[in-house]
């Protein structure tokens, strides 16, 4: 795998059926059950949410060949602040973010995550937030370089190691 894997817009069937497949990979991998999140009505909705104008879903590596994935959507929040964050709205939500084996260490995942808030700020988000779990020590890391700052819990997450972060992007 190159060091400078293309990140693209998915823009069609394929591109959806290759997030569907590595979102599930995803789910795989991290060993939870994501149903409290709506799982399998996310996925078999793709893009959903994740739907311009407001959602993105991005895929790292060429047409025919994804090997990483995230997603941005919006946060329904409406006028408040994201929870103890202090920022306020319009709000995006990080999701998915997934590097296979074979691709981690190639900076995909920074890529991708460098694209989504890229585009939170041209969609007008003001604040990003996201979750994650406590053992994933390589994307807390990345996060947190990219200014992510843990916050309050924001929605209902029943996992006892979820972290929650936001990112102030301010206006434009």
């Amino acid at each position: 795998m190159s060091a400078a894997l293309p990140i693209r817009l998915a823009s069609d069937a394929a591109d959806l059926a290759a997030a569907r497949a590595l979102f599930a990979e995803y789910a795989h991998a991290i060993g939870i059950d994501l149903c409290f999140q709506g799982f399998d009505g996310e996925l078999a909705s793709l893009p959903g949410s994740y739907a311009p104008p407001a959602g993105r879903l991005f895929l790292a590596g060429p047409p025919g060949d994804a090997c990483g994935c995230i997603a941005l959507r919006p946060l329904g929040l409406g006028a408040h602040a994201a929870p103890g964050t202090g920022f306020g709205p319009p709000v995006g939500e990080v999701k998915r973010l997934y590097v296979q084996p074979r691709a981690r260490g190639t900076g995909a995942g920074r890529a991708l995550a460098c694209a989504v808030v890229d585009a939170a700020r041209a969609i007008g988000y003001r604040t990003l937030c996201l979750d994650t779990l406590a053992r994933m020590a390589e994307a807390r890391a990345l996060y947190a370089s990219l200014g992510f700052a843990p916050c309050a819990k924001y929605y209902d997450n029943p996992l006892p190691d979820a972290v929650y972060y936001a990112l102030d992007l301010g206006t434009r």
